[in-house]
């Protein structure tokens, strides 16, 4: 087939280009995946300069192979090593980053109220059996969800 006399003739470089631009579609569209389908045809690219003679049947056949051993192997290696996550936990958790500072309180009715916290209003629910009084300062104990809860200062 055209296809396959054509790979045979192309040089290792046009595997390192596409390897580039798998990448760059990796980088648009970020989905971790695609990284390591670059990867395994910058190492066709290494193939191909030891084997040059490598027929095209030959070099699909390593490039797909490639392609999903490498991503098993990069998805294990994330999941064992991980990316990072463990630690920043509280990344998309705003309240969380409350916890242990002062806020200031600007409403309290019966156990719930609001705080002040850098500027900014938060619903806030207070430890059972306490009070205080609008102005006062409390402190954040912990969050749930988008409630700050708090104690008498």
């Amino acid at each position: 087939m055209l296809f396959f006399e054509t790979l045979e003739s192309l040089s290792p470089w046009w595997w390192v280009a596409a390897a580039f631009a798998i990448g760059a579609v990796e980088m648009a569209t970020g989905t971790a995946v695609l990284i390591w389908v670059a990867l395994a045809s910058l190492v066709m690219a290494v193939f191909l300069a030891l084997a040059p003679g490598l027929s095209g049947e030959w070099q699909i056949t390593l490039f797909a192979a490639l392609s999903v051993a490498l991503t098993f192997l990069g998805r294990w290696l994330v999941y064992r090593y991980g990316d990072g996550a463990k630690l920043n936990k509280t990344l998309n958790q705003r309240t969380q980053h409350f916890v242990g500072r002062s806020a200031k309180v600007l409403e309290f009715e019966g156990g719930n109220g609001a705080v002040e916290v850098e500027g900014m209003r938060w619903r806030a629910r207070w430890a059972a059996g306490q009070a205080s009084d609008i102005g006062t300062s409390v402190r954040i104990t912990g969050a749930d969800g988008m409630v700050l809860e708090v104690e008498a200062g």
